[in-house]
């Protein structure tokens, strides 16, 4: 089998000693090529190329956000991927039950490649942007546009990014006047929105070892769920936390509406709004369609 792995020398938890271990593990199974990613959306690049050569599988060591770029590439395509966490959330590999751990990850990444074991998933689109786990247009991403432009703030403290992020973009940093209005597969538009959140699965994200799980019902193999907020006011947020973390549903809060298993939903905004797909931010937009795309990769698990 030929395999080329991808890592990111950047990635919040990655060294160059764990590099090695994980090139010496899987050296052992496939033909094995390492490639480094050296810029942003290099990955995909290098994913596509994989594509064109031939290969068996990509295999990924970085965050969620390297993940998402080597997606770009094999979306749609026969070429398998691995995942190994290297990032701080390490989403995908997670949801997937592949633990957030690289060298317990490595080897039943190993065990798959072995038993050559597969699992069909669905995808997202954001425009033409494929997403894995989640995207979202509004608070949410305004919060990972911050967190984005704090890379060294994550590497040290990792998630806890987020919480400054959360409350810096809160306290004046997210303009409370913008307008959404969602509508899904019957057509019909629920407005007044601040921010709107599509899942491909279930969890959401993760804080530390506990789901936030905005979309319980969401299905990595069907539709797109939705969870959409009609206010940033501290209190709702904080009972969104709440729910998402202790396992409520909080589309039962009264600030928020819903959409489950649907095949496409179209976002419109009142001004430029910024969007963020797996964690990984987008330049604003007045207008996004989401579709759900099945059957869209195979993943070694």
């Amino acid at each position: 089998m030929r395999v080329l792995l991808i890592h990111n020398p950047k990635a919040t938890t990655t060294s160059p000693a764990l590099v090695d271990l994980i090139v010496g593990a899987l050296a052992s199974d496939c033909a094995l090529e390492i490639a480094e990613t050296k810029r942003r959306d290099h990955a995909g690049y290098l994913a596509a190329g994989a594509v064109e050569e031939g290969r068996d599988a990509v295999v990924v060591l970085g965050g969620d956000g390297t993940v998402n770029e080597v997606v770009q590439g094999l979306a749609r395509t026969p070429v398998r991927l691995g995942v190994i966490p290297g990032g701080s959330t390490n989403v995908l590999a997670r949801l997937l039950g592949l633990t957030g751990d690289p060298v317990t990850a490595t080897g039943l990444l190993r065990s798959a490649l072995r038993a050559d074991r597969t699992r069909r998933i669905a995808l997202g689109r954001a425009g033409t942007r494929w997403f894995c786990f989640n995207a979202g247009i509004g608070f949410d991403a305004e919060v990972v546009h911050r967190v984005e432009a704090r890379a060294q703030l994550k590497r040290a403290v990792r998630q806890a990014t987020f919480l400054y992020c959360g409350v810096q973009a809160w306290a004046g940093g997210f303009d409370r006047g913008t307008r959404l209005e969602a509508a899904g597969d019957d057509g019909t538009p629920v407005g007044d929105l601040r921010a709107l959140i599509a899942c491909n699965a279930d969890p959401y994200t993760y804080l530390g070892r506990w789901p936030a799980r905005l979309c319980p019902a969401a299905d990595v193999e069907g539709g797109l769920d939705a969870f959409g907020l009609g206010t940033v006011a501290l209190v709702p947020l904080l009972r969104v936390a709440r729910a998402a973390l202790s396992g409520r549903d909080p589309g039962r809060l009264r600030a928020a509406s819903t959409w489950h298993d649907q095949e496409a939903l179209t976002i419109t905004a009142d001004r430029p709004v910024p969007v963020q797909v797996d964690g990984d931010p987008l330049e604003p937009v007045t207008s996004l369609r989401l579709t759900a795309e099945r059957d869209a990769l195979d993943v070694l698990v």
